[in-house]
């Protein structure tokens, strides 16, 4: 730092000397000294004193001296030189404790770096024209994040504008940006710019290019990372920038990283993103950023390639417990947040579908969330037409009529409280949306299965009218083919309901997904027992022959490779053998 004569006291050098031997206690002791010589009443009496600061803790007492040592230069009219003594020694202290924890990269760029510093002005003009292109600037703007919470702050935005290039991302990993981010916004909790753009970059350093998985080991289990993010998304509750960087944050250590997602989840992951939510109810990029984090938590129970098969199962069964905890705990909190009387905002209505959905996908829990079927009901009479709440509430209510021990409870309330009506005017209001359509002709599958009542409910509603539009609609979505002749079935079991369906062309649109799509799931056979159910008229009988079945029937009969398909295929042929559409003559009395 220039030698003795450049800081005009002798006890000051040395105090500077003492402190780059890493003796704090002495040069505390020494700049002290020298400041209650030149400003009295200083902190230096109060410590003689016994007052506040007689005491140091080891990990504080190099930031007393640090002050103190630029507090005498400011008195003895060099507050140039104090300014620079602050900035470089606060470098240098911060490159000699990530020596000292093996981040030797980070060490070296501090090192080299902290000469340069002069004052905050020096070191941090060139961020103000800092573009994502300008890579050439990774290291000196790396260095800045050790230089306290003001210049952290404009390099921390510096930080997150070059990591928007997915090729800078490895250079600032290289130049020990991963830790010293991870290390400014545990530092600096309270500061939301920074803690915006630092979240927003470790989001960034850890997708998107060869080192990023790296990256997420390294900051989940080397660099306190998820206790960092967990810290700054509560503290910056109702924060929407702090939240939604936050959360996709989240999201990124979790992907593909079940580790990570462990970690997070242990330090309440789950609950971090429903109170992202709670806090920032207006705001989409919140809500979507939330969703996307919870849904990538899920992870949590795989076991790594490397675990044995008893390790795995054990890991398994253990985390998804935990897991499961957490999701009977959000299901609940969804079905308050939900309920008629909160008065939630349609963002936060939207998402907290989205979070339902996404617990729902644990079939074990189900027949535990019946009570969501009535407020996924009123959000769905609270909002006609719009496209994403719609499909998730249908959404909702297809697994809670599906796959679980009160599927069959499920349809009964989903049935009786008018969901059907609401589900197929939601087809007509949305007709474009593939996704939406097959989901409500799931749900008219499971409800109408076995129950003549619910038929009756669902035809009432437009069902068959609705199905076959959107079978007409999407004819290369197998998926959607398979569900709809399904629910075509449950519904057109009566003669007068399939002669409904036959008018406004069901017979053909069931043909024509048998021909399209003759190899693909349980298409074949379920479309072979319909028309089967059709020939029982004889009308019916004769537009089946007639829209081109027989052949196919023929061919299924001989060649199908699923004996279900053969046997529906041999009677639909029997059904439309030639002495089969003669009508019988009635017999003589």
């Amino acid at each position: 730092f220039g030698g003795v004569s450049a800081w005009r006291d002798q006890q000051i050098a040395e105090a500077v000397a003492l402190f780059e031997a890493g003796n704090y206690s002495e040069a505390h002791t020494l700049a002290m000294d020298s400041l209650s010589t030149t400003r009295p009443g200083s902190s230096a009496q109060a410590v003689r004193e016994g007052g506040q600061g007689a005491s140091l803790q080891p990990a504080d007492a190099w930031r007393d001296a640090l002050d103190d040592v630029a507090a005498a230069h400011e008195d003895v009219g060099d507050p140039e030189r104090a300014e620079a003594l602050y900035l470089r020694m606060l470098a240098w202290r911060e490159g000699a404790e990530h020596y000292r924890q093996g981040h030797l990269g980070v060490a070296e760029q501090l090192f080299r770096k902290s000469p340069e510093y002069n004052t905050v002005q020096d070191a941090t003009w060139f961020l103000q024209t800092l573009s994502p292109n300008d890579g050439h600037a990774v290291a000196n703007v790396v260095g800045l994040l050790a230089l306290g919470t003001e210049v952290a702050a404009k390099a921390m935005v510096a930080v997150w504008t070059l990591a928007l290039r997915p090729q800078q991302r490895p250079k600032i990993s290289e130049c020990g940006g991963l830790e010293l981010v991870a290390k400014a916004v545990a530092d600096h909790v309270k500061h939301a710019e920074l803690q915006t753009a630092g979240l927003g970059a470790l989001r960034l350093l850890c997708t998107g290019h060869h080192l990023a998985h790296k990256n997420r080991r390294t900051l989940v289990f080397k660099l306190g990372g998820a206790e960092a993010l967990a810290a700054s998304l509560r503290f910056h509750a109702t924060d929407p920038e702090v939240q939604r960087e936050g959360c996709g944050a989240l999201r990124a250590i979790a992907t593909g990283n079940p580790s990570g997602a462990r970690r997070l989840l242990d330090v309440g992951g789950v609950g971090l993103c429903l109170s992202a939510v709670a806090g920032c109810p207006l705001d989409d990029h919140v809500g979507e950023a939330a969703y996307s984090a919870l849904k990538a938590l899920q992870c949590a129970s795989e076991a790594g390639s490397r675990a044995g098969t008893a390790m795995a199962e054990d890991l398994e069964a253990v985390v998804e417990a935990q897991l499961r905890r957490e999701r009977e705990a959000g299901l609940r909190f969804c079905e308050e947040q939900l309920s008629p009387g909160a008065g939630g905002q349609r963002v936060a209505q939207q998402t907290l579908l989205g979070f339902a959905s996404v617990f729902l996908e644990d079939e074990s829990i189900r027949h535990r969330a019946l009570g969501l079927v009535e407020p996924v009901v009123k959000c769905m009479q609270g909002m006609p037409g719009h496209a994403k709440v719609q499909l998730a509430c249908c959404h909702v209510l297809c697994q809670l009529t599906s796959q679980h021990l009160a599927q069959g409870e499920g349809a009964i309330r989903v049935a009786k409280i008018g969901a059907l009506g609401l589900m197929c005017q939601a087809m007509r209001d949305l007709p474009c949306n593939v996704e939406l359509q097959e989901t409500v002709i799931e749900v008219l599958l499971n409800v109408t299965k076995n129950n003549n009542e619910f038929k009756t409910i669902a035809v009432k509603a437009g069902g068959i009218p609705a199905t076959i539009t959107a079978m007409r609609r999407f004819p290369k979505h197998a998926s959607l083919q398979e569900h709809a002749i399904g629910a075509l079935t449950n519904l057109c079991d009566t003669i007068g309901r399939s002669q409904t369906c036959a008018k406004i062309g069901g017979v053909d649109a069931i043909i024509a997904a048998l021909s399209r799509f003759t190899q693909v799931g349980n298409i074949a056979e379920l479309a072979c027992i319909a028309l089967c159910m059709f020939c029982d008229d004889a009308q019916l009988r004769t537009q089946v022959s007639k829209s081109g079945a027989l052949p196919i029937a023929r061919t299924l009969s001989k060649s199908a490779s699923s004996r279900g398909v053969q046997r529906w295929a041999s009677e639909l042929l029997k059904e439309l053998s030639p002495e089969g559409l003669i009508p019988h003559a009635p017999t003589a009395a």
